[in-house]
């Protein structure tokens, strides 16, 4: 029963996560990062912003699944 409920936390921490990591890829949000300048770890900084959200989500993605599936204990 408890694992149920730490599903159900994950699920809704990571549908809260999709949503804002939408928001950041999208215009309203977007448009403060769509520049050239400044040049951040060699590139544009939009690409940078880009890279930054792609590896945050990936990063969410693990710790996720990690906090769902991991921890090693047997059921």
């Amino acid at each position: 029963m408890e694992n149920t409920t730490r599903r159900r936390k994950a699920t809704r921490g990571y549908i809260v996560f999709l949503i804002v990591a939408l928001l950041l890829m999208t215009v309203p949000v977007f448009t403060f990062a769509d520049r050239v300048e400044p040049i951040t770890l060699g590139l544009p900084f939009n690409l940078f912003w880009i890279v930054l959200v792609e590896l945050a989500a990936f990063l969410a993605i693990l710790g996720f699944y990690l906090f769902e599936h991991g921890g090693g204990e047997q059921q």
